[in-house]
């Protein structure tokens, strides 16, 4: 199937596979797309923190008892094509499931961090940490997308989708945080750059707004320009921050649609 004939994502049989599921975005996602996806679909949940993953597959339990989860304790940031590799194969086998089982495969890139916000560019001298954020936040996920998309070919599936969480940081500057733009801008290109050579796979970045998240505390506390950290402060008193249902909600009827372009970015302001 052609990337333009995209299908209603939650009408098809399928194999999701988020990461960042423990906690905030990752969560609310998985749990909204296993209350949408019909019988049969498996969602398997990848993070660092076991309870918060157990956390939400218990709540997919007792909301959508119709679709399997498995949970994978992993750190994305020290994996490779190998590991990677091993882990999809030894899930299909644990599982007892084959991606010919499904109608769809769909990859959720939401694990992300935001790096160190509390210097200015110039400021920045850590070559291990910046290779690390990189690890994390560029490494990882390519990989991932090379591994998952070995298995879940065009002549296997039907549909394939890949979702790359994103920011409004990946298109406009944020003094102080030049690390975390300048990762998201990266990861934009690379899933642009994946719609562009392979037309069978739909690929969208959503750029989920301002979520009232964890994250969110980290920016007010350590955000080293006084500016933006201001904004942030006053963001969360005004109460202008978004909670993660309200984001979910802009974002599932653009997936049911699923008439987006291919590899583009769309923010939550602008659906």
């Amino acid at each position: 199937m052609a990337a333009s004939d995209g299908r209603d994502i939650f009408s098809l049989k399928t194999f999701c596979l988020v990461t960042g599921a423990s906690r905030g975005l990752g969560q609310c996602m998985a749990i909204r797309f296993a209350e949408k996806l019909p019988a049969q679909s498996m969602l398997v949940l990848m993070a660092r923190s076991l309870n918060g993953l157990e956390s939400t597959s218990d709540q997919i339990a007792a909301r959508a008892s119709h679709v399997r989860t498995k949970v994978v304790q992993r750190d994305l940031s020290s994996q490779t094509e190998t590991s990677l590799d091993a882990l999809l194969r030894g899930l299909f086998e644990e599982l007892k499931v084959a991606p010919r089982d499904f109608d769809q495969a769909l990859l959720v890139h939401n694990a992300a961090t935001l790096g160190d916000v509390s210097k200015m560019m110039t400021e920045i001298d850590s070559a291990s940490d910046l290779n690390a954020y990189w690890d994390m936040n560029l490494t990882s996920p390519l990989l991932l997308n090379t591994v998952f998309f070995r298995h879940f070919t065009q002549d296997v599936v039907d549909q394939r989708v890949v979702i790359n969480i994103t920011s409004l940081c990946s298109i406009k500057p944020f003094k102080s945080w030049s690390i975390y733009c300048a990762g998201k801008a990266a990861r934009d290109m690379l899933f642009n750059t994946m719609a562009a050579e392979d037309s069978s796979i739909r690929v969208l970045s959503y750029a989920p707004g301002p979520i009232d998240t964890e994250m969110q505390v980290l920016a007010r506390r350590d955000t080293a320009d006084d500016d933006l950290r201001q904004m942030f402060i006053g963001m969360k008193s005004e109460g202008t921050l978004l909670s993660c249902d309200q984001s979910i909600d802009r974002l599932v009827p653009l997936l049911q649609k699923n008439k987006f372009q291919s590899g583009a970015h769309l923010d939550y302001y602008d659906i």
